[in-house]
């Protein structure tokens, strides 16, 4: 027995195919009804078997073709769809000459025994009994019209449910797109928040150890303002008061004065926010930066030496860039302090690297251990005791270089001390 399958559903040709098979039919297949019409006409099977929604030809019409064709109006047709609407489909199938109506799904065995039900059918009479006599043709047309007409209106409904369930999953979609926006934009906030804070409070710290060193700086100018000023008063006492020595120790006191005014002048610098990026050369910040720190760092004996290679200009924030090196310096002078180092020193040096300037700053302090020399740049990570320091100094220090520098900050030991390196 020849059997002809006819579905726009790939998937379910192949089951119908394979399921036939095993029964031992001879199965060929069409994904519409104009193409299962040619292979009828070509080599007539003994069963067709038909969706009825496909292109080109529907199987309603696919079914009026071959029972009214005298080639063919002996195969047996049965339909198999799901395309199903209140019994009316079938009504037009059995009028058009099918010889059964199945609809899906269906367990296999009851499908097969099914088929072979019309088969054995075919085979006593030849010609498949219809379950009632054809329909005339005006009535089959208007019957067919409204088969399709129905099938239309559910394959619109369907379309436009779909349409709608779209548009739920789009404005679902884009009200979670507009929440994970608002989130993330919360959470950059919160982080740029965090780190605002993070960084005045590193800048306060480092403030607080200016004004420090400014106090070292004002000592000996104003020991000696208080001593050229009883000097004038002892003189004019003793009656050796002259125009010279009067000139000359005011002469003496101004100087002093503009000393202690540019030391004013220098910190006012430091403290105030840097704007746009501008170019600025690094020997320059270094020099004000040990300017700042003189008084406390020949207070305590600590040695400071620079090497420099050049004179580089990089592009930046030039009180940004300082504040790195006081954080640094600071320190390396508080591990000279807690270990008791007998003759501190800091070298700075200064060069290029493949075109790029790198200032190194190497003590000896003994360095870092190595079980957290990978968490000094993490905020609130510190070695002190929570009087002597908050732990952001050195990861303010790297998001200055990093982050708003686009250079790099790292750190490693060397034989006696403690190296870090800025590249930008």
């Amino acid at each position: 027995m020849k059997i002809l399958i006819v579905d726009d559903n790939a998937d379910d040709r192949v089951l119908l195919e394979r399921a036939l098979i095993s029964q031992g039919y001879a199965v060929s297949s069409a994904a519409n009804g104009a193409r299962a019409l040619e292979m009828a006409l070509d080599a007539p099977p003994d069963l067709i078997i038909s969706d009825i929604m496909m292109p080109e030809m529907d199987g309603f019409e696919l079914c009026r073709q071959v029972k009214t064709d005298d080639r063919l109006r002996h195969v047996a047709f049965i339909f198999y769809t799901a395309t199903y609407t209140e019994g009316k489909d079938e009504q037009l199938a059995l009028s058009l000459g099918a010889s059964m109506f199945l609809v899906k799904p269906m367990e296999v065995a009851d499908f097969i025994g099914n088929v072979k039900r019309v088969i054995d059918r075919y085979r006593m009479h030849r010609l498949p009994v219809p379950a009632r006599p054809l329909a005339h043709p005006d009535v089959l047309d208007s019957m067919h019209v409204e088969a399709l007409t129905r099938k239309l209106e559910k394959k619109v409904n369907a379309l436009e449910a779909e349409r709608d369930a779209l548009r739920r999953s789009e404005e679902n979609y884009r009200q979670l797109n507009e929440t994970l926006e608002e989130r993330i934009k919360k959470a950059v906030d919160e982080l740029r928040e965090k780190d605002r804070i993070l960084m005045i409070q590193g800048h306060q710290a480092v403030m607080g150890e200016l004004i420090s060193n400014i106090a070292h700086h004002w000592r000996q100018p104003l020991n000696m303002l208080g001593l050229l000023a009883q000097e004038l008063s002892i003189t004019y006492k003793r009656g050796d008061f002259t125009k010279e020595l009067f000139e000359g120790n005011v002469a003496k006191i101004m100087e002093i004065i503009r000393q202690m005014s540019q030391t004013i002048e220098d910190f006012r610098n430091f403290s105030r926010p840097d704007g746009e990026k501008v170019d600025f050369k690094v020997l320059q910040v270094i020099a004000k930066t040990l300017c700042l720190l003189e008084g406390s760092f020949k207070a305590q004996g600590i040695r400071m030496e620079l090497e420099q290679e050049g004179d580089p200009v990089i592009n930046g924030h030039p009180n940004e860039y300082s504040q790195v090196l006081l954080n640094i310096l600071l320190n390396a002078r508080d591990a000279f302090l807690a270990r008791k180092v007998a003759s501190p020193s800091i070298v700075i040096r200064v060069f290029y690297e493949n075109g790029r300037p790198v200032v190194t700053v190497t003590d000896n302090a003994g360095g870092i251990a190595p079980e957290i020399i990978d968490k000094i740049f993490e905020p609130y990570f510190t070695t002190k005791g929570p009087e002597q320091g908050t732990g952001i100094g050195l990861f303010m220090s790297k998001t200055i270089i990093e982050k708003n520098m686009n250079g790099i900050l790292s750190a490693r030991n060397t034989g006696s001390g403690a190296q870090f390196r800025i590249e930008v």
